[in-house]
């Protein structure tokens, strides 16, 4: 147990200090590639990805114990979506960013963003404990015969291994990247 606390402090100071060098915030990254002004976030953002997924679907073949899932799970199409979306955009907008450019901006010593970090609290604290049960409620996904799934995964869902679909999400993840290093090359 030691050593995974060990390996977790120099994993986050390694990853706190990228973050805060690459000036790395998802919400305002995705909100520069949307507005057209750069795309250099989208491109970090783009390796996060291929790394995480193929992090946890690692993680699954070397200790299933560890509770990740390889791929995430469909909780079904609908209304809660169209809400959570509206309200998670609003979220982002008037917090001014995503939870890890709050904390990078704190680690900046920006300490305006103290204050947002304090009302992430009773935020996750409300969908955690009010929200998400209401929601395991009534909001679930048949399969064809009729069946409700309460956990369906990805691979479950298109009957492929995780494998495969990791493979493919990465390489096309891989293609864009490359592409938009290209366009970037041309201007």
């Amino acid at each position: 147990m030691g050593h995974i606390m060990i390996f977790g402090l120099l994993f986050g100071i390694a990853f706190g200090f990228c973050v805060q060098r690459a000036g790395f915030c998802v919400a305002a990254g995705l909100g520069e590639f949307f507005a057209g002004k750069g795309k250099r976030i989208l491109k970090l953002l783009l390796i996060v990805i291929i790394i995480t997924s193929t992090g946890f679907l690692a993680s699954s073949y070397i200790n299933p114990s560890l509770g990740l899932k390889t791929i995430g799970q469909i909780r079904g199409l609908g209304f809660f979506n169209i809400v959570s979306g509206l309200l998670f955009g609003a979220g982002i907008i008037l917090s001014g960013g995503c939870i890890l450019g709050t904390l990078r901006q704190i680690g900046e010593g920006n300490l305006v963003f103290l204050i947002t970090l304090i009302s992430f609290i009773p935020g996750m604290a409300i969908v955690v404990y009010g929200i998400d049960p209401l929601i395991e409620k009534s909001y679930f996904i048949t399969d064809q015969n009729g069946t409700v799934l309460k956990n369906m995964l990805l691979p479950d869902l298109l009957g492929v291994p995780a494998i495969w679909i990791v493979l493919v999400m990465n390489i096309l993840l891989l293609i864009w990247f490359v592409s938009l290093f290209r366009k970037t090359a041309r201007k």
